[in-house]
């Protein structure tokens, strides 16, 4: 079974760290099955939004959805509305549109509730239907 939990030692992400450079407040989230990191998530919580910095999934789309939507969640918890992805890999921000986090060249979400409520609609619409 998937579960997806933050990590507090970050020891072993050394060279993302580097990459991101500034990483005051910065949070990892693991997505791990049988105890085998699958993928993870670099976020931060600024006081208007939340920050994604690096996403890792595998080649796995539906893992990458629920890292990023586990984020979103706990910023609207937070009392956050907005995100922003500043991530550097042009392949994974392309996976942003595809998942609909963000349109076009843009790289803002102003509306997270908007994602969420999205989301809940799936169930109704069934995806290749």
């Amino acid at each position: 079974m998937l579960t997806i939990i933050e990590q507090k030692d970050l020891s072993g992400y050394r060279e993302l760290l580097e990459q991101i450079g500034n990483t005051a407040g910065l949070h990892l989230t693991e997505a791990k099955e049988n105890g085998e990191v699958k993928g993870y998530i670099a976020y931060a919580y600024e006081p208007e939004q939340v920050v994604i910095y690096a996403v890792e999934d595998g080649g796995d789309l539906n893992e990458c959805d629920g890292l990023v939507r586990s984020v979103l969640f706990k910023g609207l918890l937070r009392g956050l509305e907005r995100a922003e992805f500043r991530i550097q890999d042009s392949v994974m921000m392309a996976r942003m549109r595809t998942l609909h986090f963000v349109q076009n060249n843009e790289n803002i979400l102003k509306n997270i509730s908007e994602i969420m409520d999205n989301c809940r609609n799936c169930g109704e619409k069934p995806a290749n239907t």
